[in-house]
């Protein structure tokens, strides 16, 4: 159909609690503003949920004959597509509604999905081949962080919409005045003042041509020297000479893990403190001269173990979980991202739902002890009992009870939860030193096996479980298959590949494996 004859047709995409509603009524009401018959359609009921939301808009100029405007967009119909986050602008664009003529403006910030989240690690889709995808299906695509861009601008990053609602008014698609949008921001009354300065922004990015086609908010690669300034500023100034005492105790005996130690000893010297940190370089310390001593360079096994033993070091008990959330950062944060000004009061509330084994684990081995067993024998699901809550952690009564929490960590090591979770690590230091007696490759396995302990409650015991079937199981399997002529290394990378990723797995790893070791002996006969 000739431009001339045919609405404009908008597609957006958004996630449920985004303001994809706001902003679809401020496109319509500006266009109506304009002089525009205009319309949209949203799939309602997921806001707040962060499910996946579209809104539909079809508008033309008012003409002699009123036009008929459809409530559903056909794939390769579409005039502009419009993308409050990016994997949404991926489902658009998976569902055949981008062309050449077609104009992309998309935000490049992620909101992760659930199925990204699910997994322990390695479970984000790849912004990179969205990026392709948008550039090779369309001939006028922008894609841009809108919250570094109004950041950057000194505005709200709730006004993020706006400065995309301004692109899109400035587009070649409408190219229509401002004002008409103006008085669709004014009318909502919603954060007015930013919103109007994020619109001009946008449209005037559009229009003089200096709109990223391409703005993604990348995480700056440090190396351990800048990442040990970082640390140490973000420490409390008392523990700052000790940070720096410690991490260049750890890279005098181990350079090529400085990068290594400087977050770990800032992790841990946070965690707990300085005799806790040299505990950790003395355990590193031990394996690196095991790996020497099995004829081996330090290398890959200390490596591995230096790494995945400090996140095991830091565990997140309740004291921790206290700790962090009483981060006066915590709270400046949400004051900029919320634009709470001067004195205003705002209220943050945490809901939290401790289990008996996070209560009783931060009392005294033996105390903690009885208590659990005498709720064993009182109620057989006495470990799983939800107790949920909700504090209230910015005002008096809710900041005292999570800083008399936090507090305990001073007793942490005299904790049920640390005496039990230093058994642990000595069950896996063992066997990595047990490999490393052996076979070296295998022993890097074993040090490796240590990123699959991650989460807490039912999820941690899960990856407990995963990591000693690997250990007693899995590596016996390797060692097997490497006698039978196959890839162990190859084979083992793959299965915590798979163990890492959700807890659970260790039965269907082993089966795997042993799959592998008879099909590598029937080759070998």
């Amino acid at each position: 159909m000739p431009r001339h004859d045919r609405a404009t047709r908008i597609l957006i995409g958004t996630v449920g609690g985004q303001g994809g509603g706001v902003l679809s009524d401020w496109l319509i009401k500006g266009l109506l503003n304009a002089g525009w018959q205009a319309q949209s359609i949203g799939l309602l009921g997921l806001s707040q949920r962060a499910g996946s939301v579209i809104y539909y808009a079809e508008a033309r100029p008012f003409g002699d004959k009123p036009p008929i405007l459809s409530s559903y967009a056909a794939p390769g119909d579409v005039d502009l597509l419009l993308a409050q986050e990016f994997l949404e602008l991926g489902r658009l664009l998976q569902g055949g509604f981008a062309h050449q003529d077609c104009t992309v403006i998309a935000n490049t910030y992620r909101y992760y999905g659930t199925l990204e989240k699910t997994p322990a690690e390695g479970g984000i889709y790849p912004s990179g081949v969205i990026r392709k995808a948008a550039e090779t299906l369309s001939g006028d695509s922008y894609l841009f962080h809108a919250q570094e861009l109004v950041a950057q601008a000194g505005l709200s990053l709730l006004s993020s919409n706006a400065i995309l609602l301004g692109a899109v008014a400035a587009s070649k698609v409408f190219d229509l005045p401002a004002e008409p949008f103006h008085r669709a921001i004014e009318e909502a009354e919603v954060n007015v003042a930013d919103n109007l300065k994020a619109f001009d922004l946008g449209y005037t990015m559009m229009r003089d041509g200096t709109l990223p086609r391409a703005l993604f908010k990348e995480s700056e690669v440090l190396d351990w020297s800048q990442l040990a300034d970082a640390r140490e500023q973000a420490l409390p100034a008392r523990q700052r000479a000790d940070y720096r005492r410690l991490l260049d105790q750890g890279r005098e005996a181990m350079p090529a893990l400085s990068r290594v130690f400087a977050e770990a000893c800032y992790r841990l010297l946070d965690f707990q403190d300085a005799a806790y940190v040299r505990d950790y370089l003395a355990r590193v310390q031990e394996i690196e001269a095991a790996e020497k001593a099995s004829g081996q360079d330090a290398g890959a096994v200390t490596a591995a173990y230096a790494q995945h033993l400090a996140n095991w070091m830091g565990y997140e008990d309740a004291p921790r979980v206290a700790q962090l959330k009483l981060r006066p950062e915590r709270f400046a944060k949400m004051r900029q991202e919320h634009r709470v000004r001067g004195e205003d009061p705002f209220w943050v509330d945490d809901f939290l739902a401790p289990d008996p084994p996070q209560l009783y684990g931060m009392l005294p081995v033996r105390l903690g002890r009885w208590v659990r067993a005498r709720g064993r024998r009182w109620r057989e699901d006495f470990d799983h009992i939800a107790m949920p809550m909700r504090v209230r952690s910015n005002r008096p009564w809710g900041y005292f009870t999570l800083s008399l929490v936090s507090a305990l960590r001073h007793l942490r090591r005299r904790s049920l939860r640390h005496h039990e979770e230093l058994a642990l690590l000595q069950r896996w230091r063992d066997a990595v030193l047990h490999w490393l007696g052996k076979d070296p490759e295998l022993a890097r396995l074993a040090a490796e096996a240590g990123r699959v302990v991650k989460g807490y409650g039912r999820v941690r015991d899960k990856a407990l479980d995963d990591l000693w079937c690997f250990i007693d199981e899995g590596l016996p399997l390797l060692e097997q298959l490497a006698g039978a002529g196959g890839n162990a290394s190859e084979a083992g990378d793959a299965a915590l590949k798979v163990l890492a990723s959700e807890a659970g797995k260790g039965p269907a790893c082993v089966q795997q494996l042993q799959q592998q070791l008879v099909a590598a002996q029937s080759a070998a006969a």
